[in-house]
This record gives structure tokens, C-alpha cells and sequence, in this order.
């Protein structure tokens, strides 16, 4: 697999040298979900992480008086899971293939120890992860907003 071919130069591959590209190759498997299967569930260990190759991937907020809702909707080149970087470990959403889906899913803890001992790997990983959270925090409070029509 390469994954500049696959993914072209995405935000994540894009500040990573040549030889931890070769790394997240030897970690990562190519799968595929069908239209509705779910990448993971709310509360589970977060083992893999995901780079979307084709496809949509809707993050999903879960209750039981309620549907579930997407929050997020994710395309090619983005990532799919952050709870894998963080203890405990632990999916803190529900991701669900919203179409048929190619994915790359990368080992979580091979990705976690290589960050220790490779500085600009873990600074690259952890500023797109930060980013993805703050657009993740974005779309819920959006998506709340929408839900419950605050009085004024």
C-alpha cells in the first residue's frame, strides 16, 4: 500500500517525512464497510483508527430515548476516531459508514508508541487530532443548536 497514492497528500501526510509514511504503511490495513456497518461503537476500545479513502463516515451521537444523530459527516482523507490517542482509550462517538466505504485503519497503539520516540511524528499527530476535536466540538454544539431552539 502506498498511502501518498491512496490518500494523496493529506493534511496528516503532508508535515510527515518519508520514513514514518513507511512507518503508518506498515501499520495500516485497507477495509471496507458497507452502506449502514459500523467502524466502532461509543464506549468500546479504540484499537484502530481510520483515514477515509472513499466514502462517508458519519460520527453519531447515541441515546436510548433517541435516534442516533450525526453530528459529522467525513469524507476522503479525513480521519475517523481521536480517542485512540488519548487514555483511556475509549470511543467517546459512534462511527457508521453512510455509504460504501474504503478506509485505511491504522494500529492505535503501534501509532502510540512510535509518537514516544518520534517527536515530529507525535507533534504532527497531535496538532491534526487537536484540530479534528475542535471542529468536532463545532459541529456538536452546531448540530445541538439546530435540535433545541433555545427561547430567547
Amino acid at each position: 500500500m502506498n498511502l501518498s497514492v491512496d490518500l494523496g497528500r493529506t493534511e496528516l501526510l503532508a508535515h510527515l517525512t518519508d520514513e514514518e509514511i513507511a512507518f503508518l504503511e506498515s501499520v495500516a490495513i485497507e477495509s471496507e464497510f458497507a452502506e449502514g456497518e459500523v467502524l466502532f461503537e461509543e464506549d468500546s476500545e479504540a484499537t484502530r483508527f481510520y483515514i477515509v479513502i472513499s466514502g462517508k463516515v458519519g460520527l453519531e451521537l447515541v441515546s436510548p430515548r433517541r435516534r442516533p444523530i450525526v453530528i459529522q459527516t467525513l469524507g476522503r482523507g479525513e480521519l475517523v476516531g481521536l480517542s485512540w490517542f488519548f487514555p483511556p482509550h475509549t470511543w467517546s462517538w459512534r462511527a457508521r459508514a453512510l455509504d460504501p466505504t474504503r478506509t485505511l485503519g491504522f494500529d492505535a497503539a503501534a501509532v502510540r508508541a512510535k509518537c514516544v520516540e518520534d517527536h515530529n511524528l507525535s507533534e504532527q499527530v497531535l496538532r491534526i487530532v487537536a484540530k479534528q476535536a475542535v471542529n468536532r466540538l463545532h459541529a456538536t454544539r452546531t448540530q445541538l443548536l439546530d435540535l433545541y431552539e433555545f427561547p430567547r
